[in-house]
């Protein structure tokens, strides 16, 4: 029974210290906040998954139309908090024509941290903010 017990910390202690990395992920200090880009182009790919959602564009900086086409990732809020604002599974794929404001990243890569997107078909999405 003791033996049990100690198993029974152990496995939790180890789950505990197994979940830090996790929680560390979901961290914005690679995202320059205090600046915003907007880009638009053409969705090459959804991934409507937790703990975010993630877009992939081919797209150009909004009103560049000689700008070359470059690949980017937008990092989106979580699944729940789409469907909360009212978006579906469907409403969004490869294909569409997007434009897409957000903050890039530190370091310059092709990455944004969505703050809007919209398409064609008029979904739009604006990210929810705690002041």
């Amino acid at each position: 029974m003791k033996n049990r017990r100690a198993a029974i910390g152990a496995a939790a202690l180890w789950i505990l210290i197994a979940a830090i990395p996790v929680a560390a992920h979901h961290s914005r200090a690679m995202f320059d906040e205090e600046k915003t880009i907007t880009i638009e182009g053409v969705m090459t790919n959804v991934a409507w998954a937790n703990p975010h959602s993630l877009f992939f564009v081919e797209a150009r900086p909004a009103g560049q139309p000689d700008a070359p086409v470059s690949n980017w990732s937008v990092e989106g809020p979580r699944v729940r908090e789409l469907n909360l604002m009212g978006w579906e599974r469907d409403d969004i794929q490869s294909g569409d024509k997007v434009r897409i404001t957000g903050h890039p990243r530190k370091d310059g890569r092709r990455q944004i941290l969505l703050i809007e997107i919209r398409d064609e078909k008029g979904h739009h999405f604006v990210e929810k903010r705690e002041e």
